[in-house]
């Protein structure tokens, strides 16, 4: 489970340094989850599923993954020749795949150092005008209709093909599912009760143990009761 501890890690600290973001996650947390202050009482409402739900907690889990990979490379033996960009590469060549430079690419994601929850998500529209509750995020299309993309504020859709923190095709990794599940809803049971403030001029140093990266100090934050 260290790659789900070192995703909500970042998750919290993107959300610590972005407090107008950890507002709309508590907001949509209490929704579903309802404003339950009480240590004894359960976490979770009785058969709660997250799945189809919490679509803008799940597009900040998706951009914290996308800036701070828990792998942040992985390989691949090429089965046959296969030309890349004019590049040859013979059968049985070991390519590296280096995840973290994919994901900061801006032919990727343009604007790709900042933390922009909305490239997953959006509001819902409904009769042409944008729905301002809690509850009213879906998720994005890749495919953005927009017709005001030249404006200053304007946030490209999330490119879906190059987002590859579970790595992809046949070998990606098995417990996708479970693990997006798992810290969107941890994350949701967090942030409905607590508030994360980043500790001053803290910056987490990223740094290599074994096949992830993790916080070199830890990830030292302010937590408060809401």
């Amino acid at each position: 489970y260290d790659t789900s501890s070192i995703t909500i890690s970042y998750a919290l600290y993107l959300l610590s340094t972005h407090p107008q973001v950890q507002d709309l996650c508590a907001e949509e947390a209490i929704c579903a989850l309802g404003a339950n202050t009480d240590a004894q009482d359960n976490l979770l409402p009785e058969n709660f599923q997250p799945e189809g739900k919490l679509h803008f907690i799940r597009a900040v889990m998706y951009e914290s993954m996308r800036l701070f990979p828990a792998v942040p490379q992985t390989a691949r033996n090429i089965e046959r020749p296969v030309t890349i960009n004019g590049h040859k590469l013979p059968k049985d060549s070991r390519v590296l795949v280096p995840i973290w430079y994919v994901h900061r690419d801006p032919h990727n994601f343009p604007r790709p150092l900042e933390f922009l929850p909305q490239r997953w998500a959006q509001r819902r529209v409904i009769n042409g005008n944008e729905d301002r509750t809690s509850e009213a995020w879906e998720e994005r299309p890749s495919f953005d209709e927009t017709e005001d993309k030249e404006a200053p504020d304007y946030i490209p859709p999330a490119n879906r093909d190059a987002f590859c923190t579970f790595s992809a095709g046949a070998r990606d990794c098995p417990g996708k599912k479970v693990a997006i599940e798992e810290t969107v809803t941890i994350l949701a049971v967090l942030l409905r009760r607590l508030k994360f403030t980043n500790t001053p001029g803290h910056v987490p140093t990223p740094i290599r143990a074994g096949p992830v990266q993790k916080p070199k100090d830890g990830m030292p934050l302010i937590i408060q009761r809401r």
